[in-house]
């Protein structure tokens, strides 16, 4: 089953599928998307020759209708940057299908191909109306898709690659079992990157830019 942090929220329904998506702790349940069938193995005779296909080269260009293109730094995650406007940001975000759901100052969506979800939350302890966390959550069969930083890393990224690619790298467990981190700091301090993982997988399952200690887990409770 797809795996992000615990339970997966639809944006038309204020609702949550329990499993895998950066939004734990809500209980309702919605439809899910339908086990994947069986496909026939692959049968290649001697005298076929696979030939190795290069992924093409995917640039960030930060595109607020494409996802897929948004840079994730350590401050923000495409257009998504901490301390901007709630509403504003949401606005330009809206082609992408994020919305808000009924617990104040959170918005979530997925993909248009499923493969990830989306989760920004606002900050509602200052009331300041400022973005305070940014999340992007495995949610398919195939890692190292969504939001990439200059180097490349995002979901998928092996706690290896993040270490070696950033000096200021730190490790860290996480208050929820099975869970752990790679954090990287803002050079302002306002902010840092979060690298999520968790027992069981290799890569990242979760990327994170946020204000607080570790990504929120139960943002709607």
């Amino acid at each position: 089953m797809p795996l992000a942090l615990t339970h997966r929220i639809t944006v038309a329904l204020v609702a949550v599928v329990c499993g895998v998506s950066l939004l734990g702790g809500c209980t309702s349940s919605v439809p899910h998307l339908a086990d994947p069938t069986e496909t026939a193995a692959l049968t290649v005779s001697p005298s076929d020759t696979l030939t190795p296909t290069a992924t093409p080269e995917q640039k960030q260009t930060n595109d607020a209708a494409d996802p897929d293109t948004w840079l994730v730094t350590e401050s923000a995650i495409g257009p998504i940057e901490i301390g901007a406007d709630f509403d504003s940001t949401l606005t330009t975000i809206r082609s992408t299908g994020v919305g808000t759901l009924d617990c104040e100052g959170v918005a979530y969506g997925f993909a248009a191909d499923n493969a990830y979800d989306i989760l920004m939350i606002g900050d509602r302890e200052g009331d300041s109306g400022a973005i305070s966390e940014v999340s992007i959550g495995w949610n398919s069969d195939t890692m190292g898709v969504g939001p990439r930083t200059a180097e490349a890393l995002g979901l998928g990224s092996t706690k290896d690659q993040v270490l070696a690619a950033y000096e200021d790298a730190v490790e860290e467990d996480s208050q929820i079992v099975g869970h752990t981190y790679v954090t990287i700091p803002d050079k302002d301090g306002v902010s840092k990157l979060v690298f999520g993982y968790r027992d069981g997988y290799d890569g990242a399952v979760s990327v994170s830019v946020i204000t607080g200690e570790e990504p929120a887990y139960e943002p709607c409770a």
